[in-house]
């Protein structure tokens, strides 16, 4: 089922969200757009816009313009202090700072403060209510000393573009990118964000449109830091010789920033991807019940159905007939499958064809041999095509991991004064069938100090609790001083071979799942420690958690809030003896008993079964030379299995092993 709710212990986490501290959920969706408003990430920006003609543009690189407006006020009477404070690159303070209140970093972050915009190191312009109300202090709230600090909440604030001249373009986006942290709005209501845009066509006499931004922020969170707003501006302005364009701040507290702002204009016919109430733009979904771990590698005996999902915008003038989403699939020998969604006949401007309608979920797409597979998303209509960069999936003998091979981004315990010795971070692995694990992978960042401590503990799914994980439920563990082999190796591994059977530890089918758990010390930060992460798919609910130790709650969490930074770590389990390399193929081998071996023979009490890299429950049955079977056993595969044959008469027997329909049997003289 799509967008699978979350277990029961993250529901139970999530309870626990409290503001200015890291909080016990899951990343939160993208916001909830509020109409005519969309929300997208600067890689969508360039994607969707890339090639459209810009008609006007501010990046505030020479500060406000003079011909702006800038005023407010401060509860309700006129205050010059009341205004939006440009950053520069040289002004006090300067671009690398964006608020200055007390109460208005981010949770995940309490230092980072400012926009992330492509053009912030030459400016941005920002209204600090906070900074206001508190000059900075903590507790010194202005409203309620009744201590004038500079401009005590609530606020008005109003930012007013000079005339621009749209004759000629009746269709046309404002784009810009934002940072707002939110807390109340007008009146105070914390029901409502404190973010408007107001449109004129005549200079700025009158005002209309009162657009509503950031509604879908909760209180106390925040935007991404390099969020783009969209606007479809032709219906306020569209064609008007003399229209402006109004921010206006009206609430209490926090921050809205602003950069980059611009107007697009709007052609005929274009489809763009997009998030959509909480779903992004392109997903993948594994398992027949579309509820299994987003695994970027996979073995073949692992491999599980797969299928796509994708939101497309109408984003130009015209509606789009007969829309539908279809998926290239390629290795390097071409295009091994093309895969359709169901045909949507007609999207109209402005509307949005959810992942519910373009989907491939009744035609999923299985691996069925060896390789890297690029993938793309292609959504068509009659009239235009849009089609996202390639994604790669990696299907191989040995490899199983949530990372899809990209590194975005790297966490640990040197990354976060809430991490410190002893964070930890675990990612699930799903199966489809019995597996032996001989070893494990952990990729470090490039900024990986020696000396740092990694330990790798294997649990089954059912281990993890509110509590962590339940030690008596490990089945694999490793500990490693990080050396500079490691370092310039780029990754930890882990060996859990048997030294004396070759055997890996056995992975039950029957457990669905486990979980891959790294813990980290870095030595109270004199050796710096972190791990990569990959962002290109948000993890699975449940699928991620990590433990803070340094947090004012000190706790297991499910992720950081609006983002991927803890996602789909690059931990990777290997399924064969590094020493072998020709075991890896027993997996996928056409005859999968052909490892079976049998010993001694003749025999006298006992027969040995050895299953070499087999797993799982096998029947042994012993026949005598007429076909009646004189003993029946279900045994465990492993490296040697006695079977007692000690008190059957002298003579001939066949021993038969079977699991399912694979069958191997030998012929025994018992002496």
């Amino acid at each position: 089922m799509k967008k699978t709710t979350l277990s029961l212990i993250a529901a139970a986490l999530s309870t626990a969200a409290f503001a200015q501290v890291s909080e016990r959920t899951v990343p939160l969706p993208r916001m909830v757009d509020d109409a005519p408003v969309r929300h997208i990430t600067p890689a969508e920006l360039s994607a969707q816009y890339g090639a459209e003609t810009v008609v006007w543009s501010e990046d505030f690189a020479n500060g406000i313009p003079a011909t702006w407006l800038n005023y407010g006020t401060a509860q309700s009477v006129a205050d010059p202090d009341a205004k939006w404070e440009y950053r520069g690159a040289a002004t006090t303070p300067n671009t690398t700072v964006g608020s200055r209140g007390a109460y208005s970093g981010l949770v995940t972050n309490p230092n980072y403060t400012s926009i992330n915009s492509a053009t912030k190191s030459n400016g941005f312009v920002v209204f600090d209510s906070d900074y206001l109300d508190n000059a900075g202090t903590a507790g010194n709230f202005c409203a309620a000393s009744g201590i004038a600090v500079l401009a005590c909440a609530p606020h008005v604030a109003n930012l007013e573009t000079s005339v621009i001249n749209l004759t000629g373009y009746s269709a046309a986006d404002l784009i810009f990118t934002q940072f707002y942290r939110r807390f109340a709005g007008p009146g105070g209501v914390q029901s409502v964000p404190a973010t408007y845009l107001d449109f004129s066509t005549d200079g700025g006499a009158t005002w209309f449109g009162n657009v509503t931004l950031n509604a879908g922020i909760a209180v106390n969170s925040a935007t991404a830091a390099n969020d783009v707003v969209v606007v479809n501006v032709g219906s306020y302005i569209g064609n008007a010789a003399n229209a402006k364009i109004r921010f206006r701040f009206d609430g209490d507290y926090y921050h809205w920033q602003i950069d980059d702002i611009q107007i697009v204009s709007t052609p005929k016919n274009r489809l763009a991807f997009t998030a959509n109430n909480g779903a992004p733009a392109q997903d993948i979904v594994f398992g027949a019940g579309q509820d299994g771990a987003r695994q970027g590698h996979q073995t073949l005996k692992q491999a599980r159905p797969i299928a796509f999902d994708a939101n497309v915008y109408n984003s130009g003038i015209l509606a789009q007939n007969n829309v539908k989403l279809q998926m290239k699939i390629f290795n390097n020998t071409g295009v091994v499958q093309t895969i359709n969604s169901p045909v949507i006949s007609s999207v109209a401007s402005g509307d949005t064809a959810s992942w519910q309608d373009l989907n491939t979920y009744a035609s999923a797409w299985t691996p069925s041999a060896e390789g890297v597979y690029g993938f793309t998303y292609n959504v068509m209509s009659d009239s235009t095509v849009v089609t996202s960069d390639t994604l790669a999936l990696a299907v191989t003998d040995s490899t199983m991991s949530l990372d899809f091979g990209s590194w975005d981004n790297s966490i640990g315990a040197s990354t976060s004064t809430y991490h410190g010795d002893g964070f930890q971070a675990a990612n699930r692995i799903d199966l489809v069938d019995d597996e032996l694990l001989f070893g494990a992978k952990v990729y470090l960042s490039s900024n990986t100090v020696p000396g740092g401590i990694l330990e790798l503990a294997v649990y089954d799914s059912s281990a993890f609790g509110a509590n962590g994980f339940d030690p008596n439920k490990l089945v694999a563990y490793g500990q490693k001083v990080i050396d500079a082999a490691d370092v310039s190796r780029t990754f930890v591994r882990y060996d859990f071979t048997d030294a004396t059977t070759g055997r890996g530890v056995e992975l039950d089918l029957a457990d669905g799942a486990y979980f891959f758990n790294v813990t980290q010390y870095d030595n109270q930060g004199a050796n710096y420690l972190a791990i990569r992460n990959d962002q290109t798919f948000a993890k699975l609910a449940g699928s991620g958690y990590f433990y803070l130790p340094n947090a004012p709650t000190a706790g297991w969490y499910s992720g950081y809030s609006n983002s991927l930074a803890f996602n789909n770590l690059w931990v990777r389990s290997l399924y064969c003896p590094a020493s072998v390399a020709a075991a890896c193929m027993l997996s996928v081998d056409e005859n999968p008993m052909a490892e079976l071996a049998l010993a001694p023979n003749p025999a006298t009490d006992y027969v040995n079964v050895s299953f070499g890299l087999l797993t799982g429950q096998y029947q042994i049955e012993v026949l005598d030379l007429t076909g009646k079977v004189v003993k029946s056993e279900l045994v465990r595969a492993g490296a040697n299995v006695p079977v007692f044959v000690g008190n059957l008469d002298r003579g001939m027997y066949v021993v038969r092993v079977a699991k399912g329909t694979d069958v191997k049997t030998f012929k025994v003289s018992l002496l």
